[in-house]
């Protein structure tokens, strides 16, 4: 008996989360990693990645297993991924150029940084205000491969079977400068690596490793989505972010229609409901609404009601998912004045 009731217990405490609390997801905008002055409004993009010693690198590529020209081609889809991030966003018009210039020994370290004189002609050239160089850029792709038992249902009984499997392991190191050519400095310099992985399963490890992407495709797509990654280092950036809302309260109407009116969109609607909804007899109804209205507000981008609503449902209701919400509402406004500057023409 004792277990059943335990069964029952933890069965309606699953269901109460189920209903009660659910997810809301919308896209907010972030200020970017580095601070970039407003009067640079317009960039070239240029490569400086190709390595001093391009004879060397050859070697070292056909000693690794590397074609002669991969990096040379995935560069171009590191500049494109960056290119494209600055194209969407609302902060730079960006010049995506065919420079191409020898930078470090091996492809790997930063070079001396460019003349001030050449990145005015550069400027001058493509009718910009910054130059982004990639000043280098190193890759890497490795296979691994291996099998495994799984279970696997026979008829009635479950047996394990060998899974063969590949996967693939493609990483880029990259080096962008970004060069001020007003005041005549470097406002950022920033080496990093990035790396994805495919995981591929067949009848065999041949059969698993063809299933692969291959070696070029790999390092375009790790190339792009590295480009992207810089481009969102130096420009404010769309992301979006989940938020928990609840759907009921005591059976409250107000609270529940109001849940749903968020659902459809209908701000106004559900600001009027949740509103009246804070005036219900349950203490723990009036801290749900006033949740809600916090992620209403902050959907609609006012943050400082959201914090209002927010610090309300905790401070006076004690609904315990929005303190932690009004941290995060608190971290938001702090950025809000750096974005506002990032922005500022």
């Amino acid at each position: 008996m004792k277990k059943s009731l335990s069964i029952i217990s933890i069965s309606l405490v699953f269901f109460i989360l189920l209903v009660a609390a659910k997810k809301i997801s919308f896209n907010v905008l972030a200020p970017a990693v580095v601070d970039i002055p407003t009067y640079i409004q317009s960039v070239a993009i240029i490569d400086r990645s190709v390595p001093e010693n391009e004879k060397k690198n050859i070697l070292e590529g056909i000693l690794t297993g590397e074609g002669p020209n991969q990096d040379k081609l995935a560069t171009q889809f590191a500049i494109d991924g960056l290119n494209s991030m600055l194209q969407n966003s609302s902060r730079y018009q960006s010049v995506r150029t065919s420079e191409t210039m020898k930078g470090s020994e091996t492809g790997r370290d930063f070079p001396q940084p460019l003349s001030w004189d050449i990145v005015e002609e550069l400027c001058t050239k493509y009718e910009v205000n910054g130059i982004i160089s990639l000043e280098s850029y190193d890759s890497d792709f490795i296979i691994t491969n291996g099998s495994r038992l799984v279970n696997r249902k026979v008829g009635e009984r479950t047996i394990k079977v060998p899974e063969f499997y590949a996967n693939g392991v493609a990483k880029v190191n990259l080096g962008f400068r970004f060069y001020d050519p007003g005041q005549k400095s470097i406002i950022d310099q920033f080496h990093f690596t990035h790396t994805m992985d495919w995981n591929v399963g067949g009848s065999s490890i041949p059969a698993a490793i063809e299933g692969l992407l291959n070696r070029n495709e790999a390092l375009k797509e790790v190339s792009y989505n590295a480009g992207i990654m810089y481009g969102e280092r130096i420009s404010p950036t769309w992301f979006r972010v989940t938020r928990d809302y609840f759907r009921k309260g005591k059976g409250d109407p107000d609270l529940a229609a109001g849940a749903r009116m968020m659902e459809s969109n209908d701000w106004d609607r559900a600001i009027e409901l949740l509103t009246r909804a804070t005036e219900a007899r349950h203490r723990k109804t009036r801290g749900r609404a006033a949740h809600n209205l916090a992620v209403v507000y902050e959907i609609l981008g006012d943050l400082d009601q959201a914090k209002e609503w927010a610090t309300t449902a905790w401070g006076v209701y004690k609904n315990k998912k929005s303190r932690d919400y009004g941290y995060i509402l608190t971290l938001r406004i702090q950025e809000r004045e750096r974005l506002r500057q990032q922005l500022e023409e």
